[in-house]
């Protein structure tokens, strides 16, 4: 594999998008967003649908990336930025990105040549205005593009990069833009609603703005000399790209650290090295002049992301680059001190930390446009644009007349106690499972994953919702006998597993599972019956909850059963220590559990203390879960033959509730030598599913939640976290659920996609992976195959790390017939994915 990814074809793009857009997606997006009629914002003196869209990073540096986000809704796009360092010459070290909470990056610029990158940006701008008209997403004129370009003054003059700017200004005679239009007119039968008309009016001064990223460091006077070069020579709007360390040491330091994030690593360093706040003032105020007398926009971008340490080896090297929710407490205080010391005519156009939660505030309080990235990286991607779009949507468009100092300080106010910018908790930053990513069939929920005893817990969220509580409750029943101890005093690992957790909070599975359970009880104790007796008889020590688990699923198995527990009432210490001391739990929950169990026929005998294993003798198997071992009776429970530890007593510490039930559960198999339960799946409407993909939707306070992603079924997080779509998801014949293919030429390695797959592997590493051609194919240990003719179908296949060229279509015995129906299927509708 190789980390270099390729360009795609002005035309193959195009076939791509006109292929895919009649399943009801573009580049992946399910959700396209159409602006409507409302009035535009209005800046750089063009006008724009939506003062917002990504920032110059991963979601900016191809033209697929583009044309994605502009589908769901984004209308101001920041180019990744260029420098005179391009290509080969500047080494990026992968993985590069780290997103599962804060973000986190290695890279600055493009990866790509900038002539390359320049081409990126005409297919991009071609893409977008093709897309407005054929779906009537927008005005043709609604969108801007923004140039990026850094990081000194001799670089930005360099041939390589002024013939960048001056061509983004006025692209007509150059090659890529000719062969674009050239390709629609060629092909404008393939359209339903573009004209000619509509392609001859596509305009060639693709960008009349520009962003300067200046790396931490570099002095005030190179930084004014680019401004102003940039401002008089270039004749472009010019912001300028600040950085958080104008805030002080002492007041970043003391920000993280009140924000919980006191795990960063950073040193004064920069704070010393970067721009001084005083200059800054200074500074900008005469870069403002200049703009005024040059009939030009002049303004900040807010904020550089800040760097950081590398300590426990998130990302090579040894600092990265740190944004998203941390980042908007800097970077909003930033805005603040220089709106306040401009009073508020300092134009801002911002990026650190936006997102669903905010960004209707940012824009409200005059900052925008506004850029976004790492809420981009997690778990729905591009679909988390619709919901920003839709939240600005119907806000009057306007021009920039300042910005409201008093607006930033209650946003600032209220974000300070919003857990949304808390800190993820590390348990739920660790959801992997140790197994391989298999080639097929790898959809998983990690909340059942990692639940002790795998309840079916997307099935009965589903019911839940449907308010079919006594389903549900059956459900739960299958595998956990006490649904209402769970259901209230749970440690639920499950939740720290949830998918949500990327997006603003867990489901609260556990408070579905309790509503199922209040809901669905008098249902189902209506329907239980004793079953039919087997003829064995089995005795269980301590009515804690693995003496009751296993008492209800031997129960269960025609086992007739007598729990005896030393206390007045079973419930083990979920009564004695939760319910009577903490009064975290009622005594009627912890009596409904048992009652659910004796209806079933098991015998519950209190106040009850064995003595002595002899009491019995007349039992068939005797289990003990009333405590470590040893300290059963006066005996040696090792030495008992026949005896079975269970729960707190085998593990010999105190394991929580589930773990005990999974005991008890293990315990009743290992005796009946058969599984007492069934798993349960209900695959659900997928158009619900993906319909919920990419919306930040605060839990419910109580009642049903009904959020849950049904990862089980439709995981796909891989495909959504790609910035560059080199994962994308394969309906192949025979399966219910879509494949996820891996294409090589689009992926640059920069490892998002392993961080969000719950399993152990990475997608980009471990799928199946199509090549673009046989040089990429053999440069790759990645299993996966290259076409080599289309027509016949021949291909050649690497599979557990064996090569050889097979026609699909003739059939081959190394090839299974599951995977040999994928590719066939790759080949057959989906080849518009292969990249010349």
């Amino acid at each position: 594999m190789s980390d270099r990814m390729t360009s795609i074809p002005f035309g193959d793009l195009m076939n791509w998008i006109l292929r895919e857009a009649p399943s009801g997606t573009i580049f992946g997006v399910h959700h396209q967003y159409k602006a409507g009629n409302q009035t535009p914002y209005d800046i750089f003196d063009r006008p724009l649908e939506l003062p917002f869209g990504p920032a110059a990073g991963p979601h900016t540096q191809l033209a697929q990336n583009i044309a994605a986000a502009y589908a769901a809704g984004a209308r101001f796009f920041e180019l990744k930025t260029v420098q005179q360092l391009d290509g080969e010459d500047l080494p990026v070290p992968k993985p590069c990105i780290k997103a599962d909470d804060e973000g986190y990056n290695v890279e600055w610029s493009t990866e790509l040549t900038v002539l390359k990158a320049f081409e990126e940006y005409v297919k991009a701008w071609f893409l977008v205005h093709v897309m407005a008209v054929e779906y009537g997403l927008g005005r043709s004129d609604g969108m801007q593009f923004n140039m990026s370009v850094g990081y000194d003054l001799a670089g930005i003059q360099t041939p390589k990069i002024d013939t960048f700017i001056e061509n983004l200004k006025d692209a007509s005679q150059t090659d890529i833009f000719k062969d674009c239009k050239s390709w629609l007119l060629a092909h404008l039968d393939r359209f339903q609603k573009l004209r000619r008309e509509d392609v001859e009016a596509i305009p060639a001064d693709i960008c009349n703005s520009i962003t300067v990223s200046t790396m931490h460091g570099c002095p005030p006077d190179e930084i004014e000399r680019i401004a102003s070069y940039l401002l008089k020579e270039k004749k472009v709007h010019t912001f300028v790209k600040c950085n958080p360390t104008l805030l002080g040491y002492e007041f970043v330091r003391n920000c993280m650290d009140t924000l919980g994030y006191g795990h960063m690593v950073f040193d004064d360093s920069h704070f010393k090295a970067d721009l001084q706040y005083d200059d800054a003032i200074a500074l900008l105020k005469r870069l403002q002049d200049v703009g005024t007398a040059e009939g030009r926009i002049f303004g900040v971008k807010l904020t550089n992301t800040f760097p950081v340490a590398i300590t426990r080896h998130e990302l090579p090297g040894t600092e990265m680059y740190m944004s998203g929710k941390p980042l908007f407490f800097l970077s909003m205080n930033v805005a603040k001190k220089l709106s306040e010391a401009f009073d508020g005519k300092l134009q801002i156009s911002y990026s650190g930390g936006a997102d669903a939660h905010n960004i209707a505030d940012i824009v409200s309080a005059g900052i925008w446009p506004v850029t976004v990235a790492t809420t981009l990286l997690k778990p729905g991607g591009y679909e988390r644009l619709v919901q920003m779009a839709n939240l600005l949507t119907g806000q009057a468009g306007q021009a920039f007349t300042g910005v409201n100092v008093g607006k930033l300080n209650a946003l600032l106010e209220s974000a300070s106690g919003d857990r949304h910018y808390a800190r993820l908790d590390p348990k739920a930053q660790h959801r992997k499972n140790k197994r391989e990513l298999p080639l097929m069939d790898c959809f998983t929920a990690p909340c059942i994953d990692t639940c002790p005893i795998h309840q079916d817990i997307t099935a009965y969220m589903d019911l839940v919702a449907d308010k079919k509580y006594v389903e549900a409750l059956q459900i739960i029943l299958e595998k956990n006998p006490l649904p209402f101890i769970t259901g209230t005093v749970c440690y639920h690992t499950c939740m720290n597993s949830c998918t949500r957790n990327f997006y603003e909070a867990a489901v609260e599975i556990r408070q579905n599972k309790l509503m199922a359970a209040e809901k669905g009880w008098d249902g189902v104790m209506a329907s239980l019956t004793v079953p039919e007796p087997m003829g064995k008889t089995a005795a269980v020590i301590g009515g804690g909850p693995a003496g009751l688990a296993a008492a209800y699923f031997l129960a269960r198995g025609g086992v007739t059963v007598t729990v005896f527990d030393k206390n007045p009432a079973p419930g083990g210490l979920v009564r004695t220590f939760l319910c009577d001391k903490k009064g975290e739990i009622s005594t009627d929950a912890i009596d409904k559990d048992v009652a659910l169990i004796q209806k079933l026929g098991v015998r519950i005998v209190s106040d009850k203390v064995i003595s002595s294993f002899d009491e019995l003798d007349s039992f068939d198997y005797v289990l003990a879960g009333c405590g470590v071992k040893g300290k059963i009776g006066a005996s040696n429970a090792g030495d008992i033959d026949g005896l079975t530890l269970i729960g707190d007593g085998r593990q010999g510490k105190t394991t929580s509730v589930v773990e005990c039930i999974a005991d008890g559960k293990r315990a009743a198999e290992e005796i009946l030598g058969q599984c007492t339960s069934v798993d349960t799946t209900l695959m659900p409407d997928v158009n619900d599913v993906y319909d919920q993909r990419g919306f930040l939707t605060a839990p419910p306070a109580e009642g049903c939640d009904g959020r849950c992603l049904h990862c089980d079924s439709i995981c796909e997080v891989c495909t959504e976290v790609c910035p560059n779509r080199a994962n994308v998801a394969i309906e192949v014949p025979g399966h219910l659920q879509r494949q996820i293919l891996h294409l090589d030429a689009l992926c640059n390695e920069c490892g998002n996609c392993r961080t969000f797959c719950p399993w152990g592997g990475a997608p980009y590493l471990d799928k199946l992976t199509l090549f673009a051609n046989e040089a990429d194919f053999m440069n790759s240990d990645n299993q996966g195959f290259v076409v080599i003719d289309k027509e016949s179908g021949r291909c050649k296949v690497r599979l557990d790390g064996q090569v050889w060229t097979t026609t699909l279509e003739s059939g081959d015995d190394t090839i299974s017939e599951e995977l040999c129906g994928f590719m066939t299927a790759v080949m057959k509708d989906y080849d518009y994915l292969f990249v010349k």
